[in-house]
């Protein structure tokens, strides 16, 4: 049962708020009815929620935001984190100029409209759920808030949109961008009316279904958060990029046309494991290209060379030894590489990693050892390798700002 746009409202009072402040962190059947002493049952369960929900945004978005958050669970975990929002916000501000005004659009709690507004640009937050547009009200009081609806409200003095549909099929997310809400028809209306924007989606959306314009990849601490198509002047030169985030504000990113390679190479006296945002853009070619290295296997993100280029995109491991996967070889092999706690770093469903972590920890003194468990082709190979710990080059990396987690 939804809670009600009313008791968001009141949520949004000065009551409500030191309501909230005051939400247990735990709650048992004497803390609900403690609480319903005072409040009503659906104030119980909003104060509740909106407890719960900003405790799960401290770790997310930016944290002094987070602590005067209104917002549901479900709210929070759709949100952009703070990392990717100030990212984005900054390329918004590049292009169009501090002061320009973006819609955006389908904005939920606002965490990208935060990120706009801390670049320096004006912000209108549209959103079709009237509780969602009070929420966002109270998080943004520097904003204006409208509750309606995507493509009819989109204020007519806006330069540039974000658009965040709805990733979901009724209880489960979706990667066909027909099932999104908005859909495609109206994202193409958007688009004709405003000309410049960008339009957030699921990291493993198939990027050849897009409209025109360039696929970025964001890659998080957290791992794949999500796609954004920047369409117009937002978009960039070649049709995809791939950009990794760092948790100490740092961006890496590498950009260029699609292509799939097909080769496959033994390995070498170095394996790297590539970030995931580079194959998901489908950049594995020209990253191999860059740094001239070869690929091991199609679909494993897996390199090799005769040395350890180092770059933000790669984790790079010494090989020890290379053997057909076999628990007790391995087990065997780890022995006489003195290995202690290992590392376990594998593709699908061939190992389990926290149980093979356990199986496969010795009583040797190198706590540095990694066992890389692939299936190249027909056969399944296990790799012992020494962990290569290198610095990225500064002239790789370029401030983003911020702090986040994932985009969920």
């Amino acid at each position: 049962m939804s809670i009600p746009v009313e008791t968001w409202r009141w949520l949004a009072s000065e009551d409500g708020f030191e309501a909230i402040a005051c939400a247990p962190s735990e709650t048992s059947a004497s803390v609900v009815s403690g609480l319903r002493k005072r409040f009503d049952a659906d104030q119980v369960r909003g104060i509740l929620e909106a407890g719960a929900a900003r405790r799960k945004a401290g770790a997310k978005l930016d944290a002094g935001w987070a602590a005067s958050l209104l917002a549901d669970i479900a709210g929070v975990e759709m949100a952009s984190s703070a990392l990717s929002s100030v990212y984005k916000a900054r390329r918004f501000a590049e292009v169009l100029g501090k002061g320009a005004l973006v819609a955006d659009l389908c904005c939920g709690i606002g965490a990208d409209s935060w990120g706009l507004a801390e670049a320096g640009l004006r912000v209108v937050g549209v959103d079709a759920d009237p509780g969602r547009a009070v929420m966002y009200g109270h998080n943004l009081p520097g904003c204006s808030a409208v509750c309606g609806d995507a493509l009819a409200d989109c204020p007519t003095d806006a330069v540039a949109f974000h658009l965040d549909p709805a990733r979901r099929a009724g209880a489960k997310r979706t990667l066909l961008i027909e099932d999104f809400l908005p859909g495609p028809d109206v994202w193409a209306a958007i688009i004709d009316k405003r000309g410049d924007g960008a339009i957030k989606l699921n990291p493993g959306v198939d990027a050849f279904a897009l409209p025109e314009g360039e696929v970025e990849i964001l890659s998080e601490p957290s791992g794949l958060t999500q796609a954004v198509l920047w369409i117009g002047q937002l978009a960039g030169a070649a049709s995809r990029r791939a950009t990794k985030l760092s948790a100490d504000g740092t961006a890496c990113s590498i950009t260029g046309e699609p292509e799939r390679p097909e080769d496959t190479h033994e390995i070498g006296a170095f394996l790297g494991t590539l970030d995931a945002c580079v194959e998901r853009a489908d950049l594995t070619g020209v990253l191999l290209d860059q740094l001239g290295v070869s690929l091991v296997h199609p679909g494993t993100g897996l390199v090799t060379g005769e040395a350890a280029i180092s770059h933000a995109m790669v984790r790079w491991y010494r090989v020890l030894e290379v053997l057909a996967w076999s628990e007790k070889r391995v087990r065997s092999a780890l022995r006489s590489h003195d290995a202690g706690v290992v590392e376990i770093r594998t593709r699908g469903s061939l190992v389990n990693p926290d149980e093979l972590q356990r199986k496969l920890r010795g009583t040797g003194s190198r706590n540095d050892r990694s066992v890389l468990v692939y299936r190249l082709g027909d056969r399944a190979v296990a790799v012992i390798a020494e962990q290569v710990r290198e610095e990225t080059p500064a002239n790789e990396r370029s401030h983003a700002g911020g702090d986040g987690g994932r985009d969920v």
